[in-house]
C-alpha cells in the first residue's frame, strides 16, 4: 500500500509545468540583449580586438552557462534554499568582506576581483533574497512585533547595506533595500514600520552623502541634471539623453546610432537602453518596457500560487530585484536618478550579470513548479487516458494529501488596514483548503470530502509545526 501511494505521488509530481510563459519573454529578452551588445560593440570590437564579435562571442558564452544553471536550478526543489540559507548567507557576507580588502580598483570603485571579470555583489543579491525570505517566513505572524520583526530586520538590512556601500556600489544598495521593503511589506510588517525604514533609509542615505565624497559628488551632479539633463555636467546622463531624442519614434536603424561610434560611454552595458532608444526609436523601448511587465506579471503570478510562504517571498523577491533593477537602468538615462552603473538584466554585457539573473529565472521556475494549479488532476486523467472522476477515485493517502494541496492555494491578503498579516495564517489556510476542495469537488461529494478533510488536516498541521520550529 505504502509503495503503491509513493508512485501515485510521484506521478502526480511528475506532472508539474514548466511556465514557457516565463521563458519565453526571457528568452525575447536575451535575443534582443544579443542583437542590441553586438550593435553597441562591434566598432569598439574592431579598434580593440580586429574582429567585430570580441564582445557578442563572450556574450553567448556566458548566456549559454547561464541558461545551463538556469535549467538546474528549475529542477532543483526550491524548499531546499530554506535549508541552506544561513550558510549562503555567511558565504555571501565573506565574499562582500573580501572584494572590499582585495577586490580590484575599477571606475573609482571596489567591487570586483580578476580586474573586474568577478562582481559578488551580483549573486548576492540573489543571496540576499533567499535569507530574507526564509527569515520572514520563519517568523509568521509575529513579524508585526517590533522586537522580533522591525528591530531584527532593520539590523540586518543596516549590516548588508553598510558592506554595500564600503564598495562603493550605490545601485546594488538601492535595489537591496527596495527588494527587501517589499518583501517586508508583502510578509505582513505594519505601515508605520515601513515608514521607520523609509526614515531609517533616508537619514542612512543622508548621512553617505555627507561624508562620502563619491557619494557627495554624484549627488550634487544629479541634482544639477533634474532641470537640465541636456547640459548635465554627468557625460553619461547627457550622451544617453541626446541619443534617445536622436531615436525619436522609430529610431535611425540597428547598427546606425552614434551613441555605439564612442558618444556613449560603456554602450553595451550600464547605457545600453540609450543605444535601444535610439536605433529603435520610441517602438523598441515601448517593447522592452511591455516585456518586464509581462515579466512582473508571470512572477507575481508564479507567487500568488506558491503552495507556502517561503515561495511565495522567494518569487515575490526575485521578481522585484530584476523589475526594479530594469527601472532604474532606464531612470538613469532619463536623469529621474543619479548614475549608478546598474545593468539592463538579460540585455547589457557582463557575465555575472547574465548569469546572476538567469539563476534568479531558474529559482523563479522551480517555484512554479511546484505551484498549486487545478491543471494537475486533469494532466494526470490525460496521461492515463481516463475522465478527471476516476483519477480522483484511484488516489490513496498520500494522494489525497497531494491533491488536497493542489485544490487549496493560499492567496495574498491586502487588506492591511487593520493591521493583519498578509500572509496566510495556518487557520485561514486550513479553512480556505476545506471550502476550495469541496467546492471542485461537487462530482463525488463524499470522495472529495474525504480528500480535502484529510489534505487540509496534514496541510494544516505541516505548516503548524513547520512555524513551531522556526
Amino acid at each position: 500500500m505504502a509503495s503503491a501511494a509513493l508512485k501515485a505521488d510521484n506521478r502526480i509530481q511528475s506532472t508539474a509545468r514548466t511556465d514557457w510563459a516565463l521563458v519565453s519573454i526571457v528568452a525575447t529578452l536575451l535575443i534582443l540583449g544579443s542583437v542590441m551588445v553586438f550593435s553597441a560593440s562591434f566598432s569598439w570590437s574592431l579598434a580593440g580586438a580586429d574582429h567585430p564579435f570580441y564582445f557578442l562571442s563572450r556574450q553567448l558564452i556566458w548566456v549559454i552557462v547561464g541558461a545551463t544553471i538556469a535549467t538546474i536550478l528549475a529542477r532543483i526543489p526550491y524548499q531546499w534554499w530554506d535549508r541552506v540559507s544561513i550558510p549562503m548567507m555567511g558565504a555571501g557576507l565573506l565574499a562582500m568582506l573580501a572584494v572590499i580588502t582585495f577586490g580590484a580598483e575599477k571606475y573609482g570603485a571596489t567591487r570586483t576581483f580578476f580586474d573586474g571579470s568577478v562582481q559578488p555583489s551580483e549573486p548576492v543579491k540573489i543571496i540576499i533574497v533567499i535569507y530574507i525570505s526564509a527569515w520572514l517566513a520563519s517568523k509568521g505572524e509575529q513579524i508585526r512585533d517590533v522586537r522580533v520583526g522591525l528591530l531584527p530586520f532593520g539590523i540586518l538590512l543596516g549590516v548588508l547595506t553598510l558592506l554595500i556601500m564600503l564598495q562603493p556600489s550605490i545601485s546594488t544598495a538601492i535595489l537591496v533595500v527596495a527588494t527587501s521593503s517589499i518583501m517586508f511589506f508583502i510578509a505582513g510588517a505594519d505601515m508605520r514600520q515601513l515608514g521607520l525604514i523609509a526614515l531609517a533609509a533616508a537619514v542612512t542615505f543622508w548621512l553617505i552623502v555627507q561624508y562620502s565624497s563619491y557619494a557627495s559628488d554624484r549627488m550634487d551632479k544629479y541634482l544639477a541634471s533634474i532641470w537640465e539633463p541636456q547640459s548635465s555636467q554627468e557625460y553619461q546622463v547627457k550622451q544617453g539623453i541626446e541619443a534617445l531624442i536622436r531615436g525619436g519614434f522609430l529610431g535611425q536603424g540597428i547598427g546606425q546610432g552614434e551613441a555605439q561610434h564612442g558618444a556613449l560611454p560603456l554602450s553595451w552595458t550600464d547605457n545600453i537602453f540609450a543605444v535601444i532608444g535610439e536605433e529603435t526609436g520610441l517602438i523598441g523601448a515601448l517593447v522592452i518596457t511591455l516585456l518586464f511587465a509581462l515579466l512582473a506579471h508571470r512572477g507575481l503570478r508564479t507567487a500568488l500560487r506558491a503552495p507556502d510562504n517561503f515561495g511565495m517571498l522567494l518569487a515575490t523577491g526575485l521578481t522585484s530585484l530584476l523589475v526594479l533593477q530594469a527601472i532604474l537602468h532606464a531612470a538613469v538615462l532619463v536623469a529621474a536618478v543619479p548614475p549608478t552603473g546598474v545593468t539592463l538584466p538579460f540585455i547589457s554585457y557582463g557575465g555575472s550579470s547574465i548569469v546572476t539573473t538567469l539563476s534568479a529565472v531558474g529559482i523563479l521556475l522551480s517555484v512554479s513548479r511546484a505551484g498549486i494549479d487545478k491543471r494537475s488532476a486533469k494532466v494526470v486523467a490525460r496521461d492515463k487516458e481516463m475522465p478527471v472522476r476516476e483519477a480522483l477515485k484511484q488516489v490513496d493517502e498520500v494522494r489525497q494529501s497531494a491533491l488536497a494541496r493542489l485544490f487549496a492555494y493560499a492567496r495574498f491578503d491586502f487588506g492591511g488596514r487593520n493591521g493583519r498579516s498578509r500572509l496566510p495564517s495556518t487557520r485561514r489556510t486550513t479553512t480556505t483548503s476545506s471550502s476550495t476542495a469541496r467546492t471542485k469537488s461537487s462530482t463525488s461529494r463524499s470522495s472529495a470530502s474525504k480528500v480535502s478533510g484529510t489534505g487540509s488536516s496534514k496541510a494544516g498541521t505541516s505548516r503548524s509545526s513547520t512555524r513551531s520550529r522556526s
